[in-house]
């Protein structure tokens, strides 16, 4: 993976998200024409997210039968996300803290 830097508005949002997806609990999408987009725990800034995800190809789609869209963390979604722990282990207190607060 590149070293390129790519500046990830409210990162400490964005990983939790990227968590949630590795757990197991997809971003739904009710349709590939339905602005309905669900995350729990996240509401409508779920949609934000995947729109942001699918621009950068780290997410992958698998359709339901009963029309629901599933998206996953893609291999390059789980390498930005290792990443993006490693990050985070490499914050200060305070640092955290301050992200806890900002965003």
């Amino acid at each position: 993976m590149s070293n390129v830097v790519l500046d990830i508005p409210r990162p400490r949002r964005a990983l939790g998200v990227m968590r949630r997806m590795q757990a197991g609990h997809p971003l739904l999408e009710a349709g590939p024409l339905s602005m309905m987009t669900y995350l729990d725990g996240y509401g409508a800034e779920a949609a934000l997210w995947l729109r942001f995800f699918k621009h950068y190809g780290w997410v992958s789609p698998r359709d339901w039968p009963n029309g629901m869209r599933a998206w996953h963390l893609s291999e390059k979604g789980h390498e930005v996300l290792q990443r993006g722990e490693a990050w985070w282990r490499s914050l200060t207190w305070f640092q955290r803290l301050y992200m806890w607060v900002a965003g």
